[in-house]
Order: structure tokens, then C-alpha cells, then sequence
């Protein structure tokens, strides 16, 4: 790790083993992001205790917490009381809280250690008068924060300017992979006219995750005259929506949610059509298995390593960004043992250390 720029491995310094508090506001979020980065924790000396507003189906002995919920409620009012006692009665060292209520009530609370607010990314992009409550709450907590993650840029310049003296570290490969399930593949690039242009979308059928868009795309492809199919992964209230769809029979196929590694391994390129994300994780499993992906240049998903990106809603452009990573053209991909889980857990845990020694001067900055 290294301040201001520069990525390696981190080296670990040869402190106490510290003990690490663990919040998120649901169980789920544990099981999704955390388990291999707590398992490399252990192994690394430190002691993990976790705790969350619903179970952990995966983790024996992570702690409920009945009054985190996922959104507010008045459950809450009771967060301090609980999580004071929780940090005492597990001699907690240091809080790293992720997921936006855990990380604000546990902000509130004050329970007396450090707090390193990892933000997946902060619930706004733009300046829109319906995110003034959120960019309140958040200006108002983080002078109650210790030091931050974050994961892409946007959010890292809005710290630089809220909390400029605060310890941030910027996580480039997010909460990180398991690289040997998303395995570098050899470089298979489109056998234009001999094959079909194979794309790949993976989300939530949303407005915010854009399905419509990645349709349009393939329909502006066919009507360019490329051979071209679309698989569409996932599912939510757009799936059965016409603009989810296309009346040309097999160009768009719906999978519902479905692993997504055996279709990155057939496919020529991963389309985000995202109005903004925090750092798509779908995206860093793409090219950590060398499927190059392009997107619109929105918050998160510009700061994909090797993305290639177009104006937002710019379908003509966003095809040929598409033909461009099919045809193999377009920056390298980095090395994927940089987008591992051991990198990410090395690096929060040399940060973690870092928090608690006192051994950099305030408003440092990291990147890993």
C-alpha cells in the first residue's frame, strides 16, 4: 500500500493482534462480501467478531442485533445501548461498518473505538433535491468517522472535500474475488463474420440498473447488420416489461438470476447499462476472467479497470465501444490477482492496523 497513488501488496506491520467488529445492517451482506476477507483476517492474526440486524447463514457466531434494520425504523432508537454493549462485551478493538444504516447508527453511537466506514457507495449520484436528506445525514456522521473506504471516485472526491483530514483509503478492486473461480481465461476475440457477437448483461431489472438500454444496444447492432445475441441475467420488477424485451426472436434471452461464470466464458463482451453503481462487482468478475466490458461513464462503472465507455445513453457509441472490445482493441487488462479478495482483505486489515497505531498523519491517502 502506498499514500496518494501507487498499488502493491500491502506489507503487514507486526502489531497486537487487534479485534475487529464487523457491522452490516443485514446478515446477507456478511455472507455476499465478507466471508473470505474475514477468513484471511484470521489468518493474519486478527480476531473477527461480526454482527449484523439479521442472521448470518454462514458465519457461527456472528452476533443479531435486533434494532439494525435495513432502512430506518424505530427499532433504531435502541442501536446505541446495543451496540456499546456489544463492542464492550467482545473487547472490540475497531468498528468497520458497511451498508448505509449499520454505518450511520454505529457512527451515532460513539462507542468508544475507532470507526472505518466502508462505503460501498454513498446513496446518491448527481446533485438531485431528493438526495439532500442523505448528503445531510452523511456530512453530519462523517466528522463522527475515523477513517473511510471507498471504492470508486465519485464518492472518494465528495470525502476529499466533506472530510479532507480523515484517513481514506480507495479500494481499486472493490471488496475483491475469489480469482480462482473467476479464472483468467485465454484471449478469445470475436471471429467477426464466422460467428455470432455474443453480449452478456447481468442485474437487476431496474430503472437504475437500465435493462431497456442493453436492449436498444442489440437492436441498434441487428440493424447495423452485425449477428448479434444478448443474454440477460437476473431478475426484478422490469423483467417481464416490453422494453426488457425484443420481439426478434433470439436476439435477447432472459435467464433469471443464474451463475453468471459459464456465460462470461462464452461470451465476447459484458455490457453495463447502469445509470450509476458503486464499483460493479459483476464487472471486476468479468475481467478478472478477461471478458472485456464496456459501459456508460457514470459513477462506478468508470472506474472499472480497462472498462471502455460511452456517453450515457449514447447507443451509437456505446455499439461501437462493444465492437472495439470485441475485436480485441482497447487498453490491457490489468493482472487479475490485483481484483483478489486477499489483496482487499490485506489491504483493509495493514489499514485497519494503521487506524489504530496512529502511524500516518491525518488527511493520508491510500490506494490498493
Amino acid at each position: 500500500m502506498s499514500a496518494a497513488a501507487g498499488a502493491g501488496q500491502p506489507s503487514l506491520p507486526a502489531v497486537g493482534a487487534p479485534v475487529i467488529g464487523l457491522l452490516t445492517s443485514v446478515g446477507e451482506t456478511l455472507d455476499a462480501f465478507f466471508l473470505e476477507i474475514i477468513e484471511r483476517w484470521r489468518e493474519q492474526g486478527a480476531a473477527v467478531e461480526c454482527a449484523a440486524g439479521t442472521p448470518s447463514r454462514a458465519l457461527e457466531g456472528a452476533i443479531v442485533l435486533p434494532s439494525i434494520t435495513r432502512k430506518p425504523s424505530t427499532r433504531n432508537l435502541r442501536a446505541r445501548a446495543e451496540l456499546r454493549r456489544w463492542v464492550r462485551e467482545k473487547r472490540i478493538d475497531i468498528v468497520i461498518t458497511n451498508t448505509a444504516t449499520a454505518s450511520m447508527l454505529v457512527r451515532a453511537a460513539r462507542v468508544g473505538v475507532p470507526i472505518v466506514y466502508f462505503c460501498h457507495g454513498l446513496h446518491w449520484n448527481g446533485n438531485r433535491p431528493a438526495d439532500l436528506p442523505f448528503r445531510l445525514v452523511e456530512r453530519a456522521l462523517v466528522h463522527r468517522t475515523d477513517a473511510i473506504v471507498c471504492i470508486n471516485s465519485a464518492d472518494e472526491e465528495w470525502f476529499e472535500r466533506s472530510a479532507p483530514r480523515t484517513p481514506r483509503l480507495r479500494l481499486l478492486g472493490g471488496v475483491g474475488l475469489d480469482t480462482e473461480r473467476f479464472a483468467r481465461r485465454p484471449e478469445s476475440p470475436w471471429r467477426e463474420g464466422a460467428e455470432p457477437l455474443r453480449l452478456v448483461w447481468c442485474g437487476e431489472f431496474s430503472h437504475r440498473k437500465n435493462p431497456a438500454a442493453a436492449v436498444q444496444l442489440a437492436h441498434h447492432l441487428h440493424e447495423s447488420g452485425v449477428e448479434v445475441t444478448l443474454d440477460m441475467l437476473g431478475r426484478g420488477e422490469l423483467f417481464d416489461e416490453p422494453s426488457s424485451r425484443s420481439p426478434i426472436e433470439g436476439l435477447v434471452r432472459h435467464h433469471g438470476v443464474a451463475d453468471p461464470a459459464p456465460h462470461f466464458e462464452r461470451s465476447h463482451v459484458l455490457v453495463q447499462t447502469a445509470r450509476w453503481e458503486g464499483l460493479p462487482r459483476v464487472g471486476l468478475e468479468a475481467i478478472a476472467i478477461g471478458l472485456p466490458t464496456v459501459g456508460f461513464d457514470v459513477k462506478g462503472v468508470r472506474d472499472l479497470p480497462a472498462v471502455q465507455l460511452a456517453p450515457e445513453d449514447d447507443i451509437a457509441v456505446l455499439s461501437d465501444r462493444v465492437l472495439s472490445a470485441a475485436r480485441g482493441e482497447g487498453p490491457a487488462l490489468p493482472d487479475a490477482s490485483t481484483l483478489s479478495y486477499v489483496h482487499a482483505a490485506d489491504s483493509l486489515l495493514d489499514f485497519a492496523r494503521s487506524v489504530l497505531s496512529g502511524r500516518f498523519p491525518r488527511g493520508s491517502v491510500y490506494s490498493a
